[in-house]
C-alpha cells in the first residue's frame, strides 16, 4: 500500500514538473537563423560590438530583432524575450575573444528611450522593409518638450489619425520613405515583430528618456534652481510665517491680560460721627427769638446751661 502511494506521489511530481517546463508551449517559435541579406551599409552603421551573436550594440545596450515577421502577439512579447531569446546568451560563442555574457536583469522588451534605437528601427525599414515593431515607451516620454529646430528628427512622433484606444501598447510604422512614428494598438489583437534588449554588465540601467529636448521659455528661470533648493525655500517660508503668527498671538494675549489705567477721583473728606450739618438760619432780631426752654430735669451743675444772656442794653445800664 505504501509503495503505491509513493509511486502516485512521484508521478504527480513528474506531471507538475513537465507542466512548468511547457508553460509556454503555445507561444510561437523563434527562429535564430540569419535570414536577412547582409548589406554593407547596415553592418557598418550597426555592429555587434561587445554583444553576443545576432545582437547589435547601441550605447550600453544589446538589441535583438526577430526575423520571423509579424507572428508574435503583443502580450507575448515580454514573455518571449525572457523565455525564448534569453537562451541565446547561453550558447557557445564562435569568437573566443568575445564570450557570451549573461545580463544582470535578464532580457526585456525593447524600450524606445534613445534616438539611436529609433534610428536602427528606421534602418530596418529602409534596408529590409521591416516595420510594425512592438516597443515600449519610458515613463517620461510624453512629458519631454520637443524642439522645433529640426534637429530632433530621430524622435518618433505619435501617428496622426490613430484610432482611439485605452491600450498602452505601441508599434512602429512608417509614414514616408524614412519617417517613423508610433501607433497605439490594442494589445490582445495585434501580431507584431519582436524586439528585445538587455543592458551590458557593469552599465547602469536606463530608466528615462535620453532624447534631446527643449525647455519652455517661461520655465527657464525655474529649471535653473535645483529641486532641493525649492524645498529649502518652501520650508523656510513656512517657518517665517509660523513665527509671525505666534508673535501676533502672543501680543494679543498680553494686551488682554494688562489692566486698564484707573480714573483719578477727588478725595472725599472724612466726616466724624460728632459732626452734624445744621442749616444756617438768617437771624433778623435776636430779641424776638423765642427762648429755649428745657423740658427735662435740670441738674445742679447745669444751672447756667442754656440760660439767656443779658442783652447789650442791660449790660450798659449796669455799668
Amino acid at each position: 500500500m505504501s509503495t503505491n502511494l509513493r509511486l502516485l506521489t512521484i508521478l504527480a511530481l513528474l506531471i507538475l514538473i513537465n507542466g512548468q517546463r511547457n508553460d509556454d508551449r503555445d507561444l510561437p517559435p523563434v527562429s535564430y537563423v540569419a535570414g536577412r541579406n547582409t548589406k554593407a551599409v547596415f553592418d557598418s552603421q550597426f555592429s555587434r560590438g561587445r554583444c553576443p551573436e545576432r545582437f547589435y550594440e547601441i550605447g550600453d545596450e544589446c538589441l535583438y530583432f526577430s526575423i520571423d515577421g509579424k507572428i508574435f502577439q503583443w502580450q507575448q512579447a515580454q514573455h518571449i524575450c525572457e523565455r525564448r531569446v534569453g537562451p541565446i546568451l547561453e550558447q557557445p560563442s564562435n569568437n573566443p575573444s568575445q564570450p557570451n555574457m549573461k545580463p544582470t536583469r535578464g532580457i526585456r522588451q525593447l524600450v524606445l528611450n534613445t534616438p539611436e534605437k529609433t534610428e536602427i528601427l528606421r534602418a530596418f525599414f529602409r534596408e529590409y522593409d521591416e516595420q510594425n515593431w512592438a516597443v515600449r515607451l519610458p515613463f517620461d516620454y510624453n512629458t519631454l518638450q520637443r524642439c522645433q529646430d529640426g534637429k530632433d528628427d530621430k524622435w518618433p512622433q505619435f501617428c496622426e489619425n490613430r484610432p482611439p484606444s485605452n491600450s498602452s501598447c505601441f508599434e512602429t510604422i512608417t509614414t514616408g520613405q524614412d519617417d517613423i512614428c508610433l501607433r497605439e494598438v490594442i494589445c490582445n489583437k495585434r501580431y507584431l515583430r519582436l524586439a528585445c534588449e538587455f543592458t551590458l554588465p557593469g552599465s547602469a540601467e536606463i530608466t528615462n528618456s535620453k532624447f534631446r529636448h527643449c525647455s519652455k521659455t517661461g520655465d527657464r528661470s525655474r529649471r535653473r534652481l535645483p529641486v532641493w533648493l525649492w524645498i529649502v525655500i518652501g520650508v523656510s517660508s513656512g517657518l517665517i510665517l509660523l513665527l509671525i503668527v505666534l508673535a501676533v498671538a502672543l501680543r494679543i494675549m498680553k494686551s488682554r491680560k494688562k489692566p486698564g489705567k484707573p480714573q483719578k477721583t477727588l478725595p472725599v473728606p472724612r466726616r466724624s460721627d460728632d459732626t452734624t450739618v445744621r442749616p444756617v438760619i438768617k437771624r433778623q432780631d435776636p430779641a424776638a427769638e423765642p427762648m429755649l426752654v428745657r423740658t427735662g430735669p435740670v441738674n445742679a451743675g447745669d444751672s447756667d446751661y442754656l440760660q439767656p444772656q443779658p442783652s447789650i442794653k442791660e449790660n450798659t445800664a449796669n455799668a
